[in-house]
């Protein structure tokens, strides 16, 4: 029974103590200044697994781990002192598991310690398995980022660093040692072109919770700017507050330049170089929007080789080829910045001229590529001579589509192989 208000051995001011035992929620004992225990609340039991009678009259250091005795005992010594505070111990169950506690003190009389001290427990087994799946997922983070090729990088709402993993050595040729010499500038490796949309996209995802995946330029200390590709995901704690930023980069210079290849291929013929029928198709349609919107009208400027299967048929498809390639060459020579040419297929080019609105501007070009073509080419086998056969057409009307314009050039072709071949024509449309 905890001593009563009216016990003259202990002279304690009028208060319920078995209230405070009996609802406390923590474990509450009482000892003297030499740590003998001399009661305890209904929660002891529960915690340490003795009765209470079990505890009575034995020593609070009887409960705790060795480790933990001789800072215990310099604990209690520090409260006769007045100048202690609470502090953490390892107490020793009576099934022999061991639990961590942080360990508050009340004095009963705070002039008459012999009078009894309160330990409050405070049980930290959750709070420790918190902490222990904390260190865990921060080992298996460690793990992870040590040991994949992309760079990991954790970078707080200052945009400090706070880790940036090894793999910045082999992907980006930076000792990610030295990242605390970067700390005034977070984004010392990026292209000046791109620093702002990064910032940007890291403030926006500390904001909305989204992550965000940019490609960029970043510095390689060795091969310069590479391109790179970035996965911002930002991580926030139970209380929905920013805690980092998770930065994934890594090179992508070999897919961008694949990327590229793919796309120019997709664009242009492979035999010549020249923009193929896909991609002309597609300017063709950026110049009939600026003839909507602005009324400038252009050019379509058609032709093929007259006779060219003859020069298949006598000299071989390699020579073919290799007579295509020429025209192809002296084409874009001619066309030069007024517009581009672009090869069909087989046989056929076409042009197309910006910003040419009258048949003499246009006949004045055919003339150029006629003068072109005059020239005999040289090939591994002979030397050929070739003529043309040119349709064109002046593009002016309005809200018309690719397929219209590029009749109109085909229908002019035609007027010139009706009248025989090495001519040209032009018709308005």
């Amino acid at each position: 029974m905890v001593p009563s208000p009216n016990d003259e051995s202990t002279n304690m001011p009028n208060f319920n103590y078995e209230a405070l035992f009996e609802f406390a929620k923590d474990p509450i004992i009482i000892i003297n200044p030499l740590g003998d225990i001399s009661h305890g609340n209904s929660r002891v039991e529960e915690f340490s697994g003795f009765a209470i009678n079990e505890l009575k009259n034995r020593s609070i250091f009887d409960f705790i781990v060795k480790e933990d005795l001789e800072k215990a005992k310099i604990w209690i010594n520090n409260i006769e002192k007045g100048i202690s505070i609470e502090n953490s111990f390892r107490f020793v169950q009576k099934n022999g598991e061991v639990i961590n506690f942080i360990v508050n003190y009340i004095p009963i009389d705070q002039a008459h310690l012999e009078k009894g001290i309160f330990l409050v427990f405070k049980d930290m087994r959750s709070y420790d398995s918190l902490i222990n799946k904390y260190r865990q997922s921060e080992l298996n983070f460690k793990i992870i980022a040590e040991n994949v090729q992309d760079v990991i990088i954790l970078m707080n709402e200052q945009k400090e660093y706070l880790y940036v993993s090894p793999s910045s050595k082999t992907m980006f040729a930076f000792d990610n040692e030295m990242i605390g010499e970067k700390q005034h500038n977070p984004f010392f490796n990026i292209h000046e072109d791109d620093v702002k949309l990064l910032q940007q996209s890291f403030e926006d995802a500390t904001k909305t919770g989204k992550p965000y995946h940019l490609v960029i330029k970043a510095w390689h200390g060795e091969k310069g700017w590479v391109w790179t590709e970035m996965v911002g995901t930002p991580v926030f704690d139970a209380e929905k507050y920013f805690r980092h930023m998770v930065l994934v980069a890594r090179d992508i210079t070999r897919q961008k330049e694949q990327q590229e290849k793919l796309e120019y291929y997709a664009y242009h013929d492979t035999l010549t170089g020249l923009p193929n029928r896909r991609y002309f198709e597609k300017r063709v349609s950026e110049a009939i929007d600026r003839l909507n919107e602005t009324g400038q009208f252009f050019a379509l400027i058609l032709f093929d080789i007259d006779d060219f299967k003859k020069i298949n048929d006598t000299w071989g498809h390699n020579v073919g080829d290799q007579v295509i390639q020429e025209v192809a060459n002296r084409t874009k020579e001619a066309v030069g910045e007024l517009g581009m040419p672009a090869r069909l297929g087989g046989d056929e080019f076409i042009v197309m001229i910006d910003d040419y609105g009258t048949e003499e501007s246009v006949t004045q070009f055919i003339h150029s590529l006629q003068e072109a073509m005059r020239k005999e080419i040289k090939t591994e086998k002979s030397t050929i001579s070739i003529s043309t056969s040119i349709g064109a057409t002046i593009c002016t009307e309005k809200h018309k589509d690719v397929f219209y314009f590029y009749k109109r050039a085909d229908h002019a072709l035609y007027h010139v192989k009706e009248k025989g071949k090495n001519q040209y024509h032009i018709n308005c449309s």
